[in-house]
């Protein structure tokens, strides 16, 4: 019996933490990363809505590139057409409300991506 109540108890906190994530991911962020040749940005933007389906809508630098999501657990989960390449990020979304990870882009040559959005 214990047994069972430590592991309703450890799933039900479980089952919390990712819908924390998910909840705090809706808002607006600063971006900053380095693309997949190295380069640094740090002057980007974008915003996390969610639709009625339940997957996120992600508009980054006004509605310049779009994308849609999904958060299993901590992760989110971001595919996107840019440059007229298909693009797939993997970010963790953190306690203090962050999103950090990589992405790749179809055709470019390098290696990963990255980006840390910020909640303003």
């Amino acid at each position: 019996m214990l047994k069972t109540l430590l592991l309703s108890g450890a799933l039900a906190l479980a089952m919390t933490g990712a819908a924390l994530a998910q909840s705090a991911l809706v808002g607006t962020y600063k971006v900053t990363g380095t693309n997949t040749d190295g380069s640094v940005y740090d002057e980007g933007s974008l915003t996390i809505s969610q639709e009625p389906s339940g997957a996120y809508l992600v508009k980054w630098d006004g509605g310049e590139y779009i994308g849609i999501g999904q958060v299993s657990g901590t992760t989110f989960a971001v595919a996107s057409v840019v440059d007229q390449r298909n693009s797939i990020m993997l970010m963790t979304v953190s306690s203090d409300g962050s999103v950090k990870g990589q992405w790749w882009r179809r055709g470019d040559a390098g290696t990963k991506g990255t980006e840390v959005w910020t909640k303003k």
